[in-house]
Order: structure tokens, then sequence, then C-alpha cells
């Protein structure tokens, strides 16, 4: 995590160096490292929580990074107006402006490494001295048989690991795991949804603020305002769905995860179809860019509410592709919005249509040997 933070932070900071478009672009590539930073987070918070709650745990750690992509629309622009008052010159002002967001990469990923602990138990490295110094401690009377065990997914105890790796067929390996998840029915589908709903919000990120200002005929200031209740809806919205993906599991079992799923991406299919036909006013507009919003967000969570259960062995693996499905999901969703430039409205439409279609894919998802409705085989 520390790496890849202080990796995209670089090619961040540099980017006011650039002198022509294809610079830019070489850049804009660069920064994309800082996706990458999804996966050990959601990897970190499956191994860290237990499973009656890991869909909570990853929903709340992802929900509130996506936050990030409302809050640049409100403070990057505060912060470009605040250097320009002494500047003067926006040429030289956006360059200085991108150093900040670097900067707070490099501390986040300083505090990781200080004050972040990498399992369970403490430290990685210091394991076995933990595990012998904490044998046979008391809590309340009782002795506590089994300490700093790493998340049940791993289907093994973190004391059972030695400590120095066995590089030699590590390649081998990794490609064997890759190849497992991806020829695994359950993540193919998990992509295609992710893609229907994180994708969907990478997409719709990037055209929001503009469509309100261009369909409402408002300033720039208060249609990216707008635009950005759309991602702040994740301070709340990602969460609620890997809550209720918990709840629902407590009670109906996988299946419960299952129906959350379902039920999340075809409302959210809906209300981006509705919305194409509430842009009379602006206050209707707003309403339902807030259910799709919503449902969109809180589809993220219940994806990764279902995630750690279908391959607990290579679950990193398997996090990794549901999140690469997300990005593809939004560079596609991306090109809708651009084939449609000219009337972004039927481009909601159409996303909306591909996600309601998406959505019926829960149905063929079969997890921890579960189906949202059973099928039972001819005799």
């Amino acid at each position: 995590m520390a790496a890849l933070l202080i990796a995209g932070a670089v090619p961040t900071a540099l980017a006011g160096l650039c002198n022509d478009v294809n610079g830019f672009y070489a850049v804009r590539f660069f920064i994309g490292i800082l996706g990458a930073t999804f996966v050990p987070c959601q990897f970190y918070t499956t191994q860290m929580y237990e499973k009656n709650v890991v869909g909570s745990a990853n929903a709340f750690a992802g929900g509130w990074g996506n936050l990030g992509g409302g809050l640049t629309y409100i403070l990057m622009p505060l912060v470009f107006d605040g250097l320009e008052s002494s500047i003067q010159n926006p040429s030289i002002t956006w360059r200085v402006a991108l150093v900040i967001p670097a900067g707070l990469c490099i501390i986040v990923a300083i505090l990781n490494l200080i004050f972040a602990d990498d399992y369970p138990g403490g430290d990685w490295l210091k394991r076995k001295d933990s595990l012998n110094g904490v044998n046979g401690h008391t809590v309340n009377g009782h002795v506590e048989d089994k300490v700093a065990e790493v998340h049940e997914a791993n289907e093994k105890k973190a004391d059972n690991y030695p400590v120095d790796d066995d590089t030699k067929s590590k390649g081998n390996k990794k490609l064997k795991e890759l190849w497992r998840a991806f020829i695994n029915p359950n993540v193919i589908m998990l992509m295609m949804q992710y893609a229907c709903t994180f994708g969907v919000e990478l997409a719709v990120d990037g055209v929001i603020g503009d469509f309100f200002i261009s369909q409402f005929h408002l300033l720039v200031t208060g249609g990216n305002f707008i635009g950005a209740i759309f991602g702040l809806m994740n301070i709340f919205s990602r969460a609620t769905g890997g809550i209720l993906s918990d709840v629902a599991n407590r009670r109906f079992g996988m299946r419960g995860r299952l129906f959350c799923q379902f039920f999340a991406l075809f409302l959210e299919g809906l209300f981006l179809l509705v919305f194409r036909f509430s842009l009379d006013t602006l206050p209707s507009a707003i309403v339902v860019m807030i259910f799709f919003s919503y449902f969109t967000q809180a589809g993220c969570g219940t994806t990764y509410g279902i995630a750690p259960y279908v391959d607990p062995e290579i679950y990193g693996t398997v996090a990794g592709l549901i999140g690469t499905g997300g990005t593809i999901g939004g560079i596609a969703f991306a090109s809708v919005f651009k084939l449609y430039a000219n009337s972004l409205q039927n481009g909601f439409m159409v996303i909306g249509l591909v996600v309601m279609c998406i959505s019926f894919t829960t149905f063929l998802l079969k997890v921890t040997g579960e189906r949202l409705i059973p099928i039972k085989r001819l005799k």
C-alpha cells in the first residue's frame, strides 16, 4: 500500500512539468498507479475482520476511499483559487496545485508504514514472538486458545507460515492463481457486475458536473457542487450496501447477500433509466441522481460482501480481478458517454439498460454452494 501511494505520488507531483499533451497523457497514465491501492485496501480489511462483518468493513474502507472523488470536485477548485490569489498565473497555479495531493499521498504512506498493523497479531515479521508472548494470556479468567489468527479465509493459522518465503516457484504460483481465478465463472460475473457499479461511478464522475452545467445553464461552481453530491454519497452509500449484505447474510446466508446484490444492481439501472426522463426541472434531476448514486455505490459494497467467499485461498487475486472489472467498466461506460457526447441523457439511458440486464447474472452466481434461487436438477 505504501509503495503504491509513493509511486503514484511521484507522477502526480511531476505533472506540472508537462509542456505538451503527450507528456500530460503519459503522466496521467502513471498516476493511474494509485488506482491499484484499492486491492491491498480490500485484501487488508478482509484479513483483519471476521466474515460476519467483512462486507461492512470492505464497504466502509472502499466507500470512504471513493469519497475522494466527490471531495475533489470541491477541494481542488478551492486550492486552485487560493493559490491563484497569490500566484496570479493560471498556467503555473494548476501545476503547483497538483503538488498538494501528491504530498498527501506521501504523508498517508508514511503513516501507514509507521502505525498500521499488517496482520491481526501486529507485525507480520514478529508474529511468532508476539504469539509466544501471549501464550497463556487470560481474559476475564479464561485462557485464550486462539490468538492473532489471520482471517479464516486463509484457512491456515498465521503461526504455521514460515517467515522466509520460498521464491523459487513464486512466479509460476502467481500465474496459476491468476488463471484459477480468471476461469472461475463467479469471478467473471462479479467483474461484470463491478463494472456496472464502480465502472459506472467512474464514468459518471467524469461527466456529471459538466452535464448539469450544460443541461440547466448553471455556473461552473454550481454545476461542480451538484456533481460533487454524486461522489459525496460515498460517506454512507457504499457502507450501507456492505452492512445490508452482512445483515442479510446473518438471516438468510449467502442467498441474502446475493439478493442484496441483485436488488442494488437492478435499482441502479432503473434509476439511471428514469434519470433520462427526469430532466424537466433541476430539483427532479438532482433527486433521481441521488437515488441512482446511492444504488451504484451500494452495489460496490454488496459486491465485496460476496467476493471474499468466492475462493478464499486466493482472495487477493480474486479481489484484484474484480477491481479490474470496475476499471474496465469505467473505460467502457466513459466511451458510451463519448459516443453520446451531444445527448448525454441518452448515454445515461443506455447505461441504465445495460446495468439492468447485467443484474440478472446474479441468478447465475453459485457461491459457497448457494444460488439466489436454487436450481433443482431434473431426474
